[in-house]
Formats: C-alpha cells, structure tokens, sequence
C-alpha cells in the first residue's frame, strides 16, 4: 500500500510539473450599455472592463454587453436590482420611478455645471438617494461622480428648432422619465416614449421628428442620417456612473471592492476626454459627412420657460416640492 501512495504522489508531482499549477478562473461581470460601442459611454465602458482586468492581474473580468443588448434602460435597471445582471452604465435621471432625488436631474436649467452636478450627487441632498439605492439592491462605484458628460445636450431634429416656439406639433422621443416627458412638453414638443436602440429605426418610419441628444451620441447612434438639424440646448448636464448589484459587490473581498471602485475612476478620467472629444470631431463630422446643420441660438427663450415648468413639476409632485431652490443653494466645487 505504502508503495502504491508512493507512486501516486511521485506520478502527482511529476504531472504538476509538467503542466504547471491551473490557473483559477476569472470572477467575471456582465456590464450593459444602451449606446454604441464607439459612444462615449461605449468607450468609458471598455476603459473600466480594461482598468479591472489589468489591476485585479486577470483575476477579475469585465464582459460588456453594448447597444440594449441587455434590454432597454429599464429592464437592465431591473435587473440589476434583483441580481439578474451584475452592472450597469446608469444615467441616474433613468432611476426617477425608483428614487425621488433622481427626478431633479434632467429637469430644466437646474444646474449650473457640471461640477454643480457632482456636488448634488455628494451633497447630503442627495445622500437618501444612496441609501435608497443600497436598499433597493443596488451600489454606486465612483463615489466622487467623474463621468462627466462634456458633450453638450442638444436637440437632433428633422427641420431646424432654434425656439421652443419651434417644437409645436413635433413628435419629440423622449426616455422614460416624468420628468423629461412633462419638461419637453412644457417646452411645446408632442413626446413619444421610445427607447434609445429603436430610435433609429422611430426616425425612419417617422414614429419621431426630434430627441434630445448630444451631436456625438447622434453621430454613433447613425441619427444624423434621418435628421440633419441639431441644436445646442444646454438644458441639463449629465454625470453617469457605474451601478452594481450590491450582494454581487458585497461578495467580493475588500481589495476586489477596491479595485472596482479604482477601475470607474480611471475610466471616468476616459469618458470625459471622450465625450469633449465628441464634440469637436463628431461635430466635425456631423456637418462634412453627414450635412447635419448646427444651430447655438441664444438660450433666453428656453431659460424663460423653465421656471414654469419647474413649478408644474412640483405641484404634480412630479419633483420634491422645494428641492430646486435647494439645489440652487449648493456650491460647486
């Protein structure tokens, strides 16, 4: 018997060095996107999947799954609540059905720059909304909100829009968000929900004449081929972030937790270069190859009838009562 282990273990030995120790396999993530991958958030995306793989050496994998792959908006926000899908590249003005502090976000010329954006989102103003979140299922990786969103917001439109006077009678796609719906209808649009990959193809069989979105995103999403008017509406800032399945991330070691909340920093540093790089080449782009017109006319019209739609939004609680004028308060960093 003795002889026989000692075969065993001498023929064990041998085939470990032979073969070399197994190396464990990657824990492993499904991130989902709903924009293109060379879309700002496509890109910011791939530099976070890049980021985790080469500080966690291999031991943790991003998979990212771009343009609705996943489902749209909501169904990934869903999912990523009940655990049925690890990640998710959040808009956070997409969670206004889940947390009230999110409905301020896209509502009109509330914030005066990005950076007064990033101070809400650390401010104590929106703290309840983290604690929601966490308690819904869900965390946020770059606590200090760097996804900012150079890319102006605009308007891409089938005829020219430099007015809100324009908007009358035009089908306008619009997200799902009361906020949005009710904001682009009290600048005059008709607001028709669908959802960002269908776009497109709403454009084509003209479901849509108009959507808000920056010129870049309109360039990766092939928007400019059906509409070839956009104007710069400058009407909210956008921070994204990367949220994750809170049990999911609450498995992990806290070095591993380290290394994802490392990772969205470094990629955030890339989102932003890309997306002001969105527009001064998409721009580009947009007016020489697709003919697209830009229009920059000046805002006061538009500023004029934010404030009463501010105030609509709150008497129909479609916003806190008051949370505006605290926002106004906060400072920017």
């Amino acid at each position: 018997m003795n002889r026989l282990r000692n075969v065993l273990s001498a023929a064990a030995l041998l085939l470990a060095t032979v073969t070399g120790p197994v190396a464990a396999e990657p824990i492993t993530f499904r991130l989902g996107t709903v924009d293109a991958p060379t879309s700002h958030s496509g890109v910011g995306a791939n530099a976070f999947a890049e980021a985790v793989a080469r500080l966690s050496k291999g031991e943790m994998k991003v998979d990212v799954f771009h343009a609705g792959q996943l489902g749209p908006v909501p169904e990934q926000i869903r999912n990523v609540l009940a655990g049925a899908q690890d990640m998710h590249l959040l808009y956070p003005e997409f969670m206004t059905n889940f947390i009230d502090e999110t409905r301020i976000i896209s509502a009109p010329y509330v914030f005066r720059s990005p950076a007064h954006q990033q101070a809400y989102f650390k401010s104590d103003l929106f703290k309840p909304a983290m604690e929601k979140l966490a308690g819904l299922g869900a965390v946020i990786l770059d606590e200090d909100w760097t996804w900012w969103q150079l890319d102006p917001r605009g308007l891409i439109s089938v005829r020219p829009v430099l007015t809100p006077d324009d908007l009358k009678g035009l089908k306008l796609r619009i997200w799902e968000s009361r906020t949005a719906i009710e904001t682009w209808r009290g600048f005059g649009a008709d607001t028709v929900v669908v959802p960002r990959p269908e776009m497109y193809l709403a454009f084509q069989q003209g479901i849509i004449e108009a959507g808000p979105e920056t010129i870049g995103m309109a360039v990766d999403q092939r928007n400019v081929e059906p509409a070839k008017h956009w104007t710069r509406t400058d009407e909210y800032y956008q921070i994204i972030n990367v949220m994750m399945n809170r049990s999911k991330f609450e498995s992990l070691t806290e070095a591993q937790r380290a290394i994802l909340r490392q990772a969205a920093k470094e990629a955030g540093e890339v989102f932003r270069r890309e997306s002001e790089r969105g527009f001064a080449e998409k721009r580009a782009r947009a007016e020489t190859e697709f003919k697209v017109e830009i229009h920059q006319p000046d805002l006061a019209p538009w500023r004029a009838k934010a404030p009463a739609i501010i105030e609509a939004l709150e008497a129909d609680g479609t916003i806190p009562k008051g949370l505006a004028a605290e926002v106004a308060k906060i400072p920017a960093q």
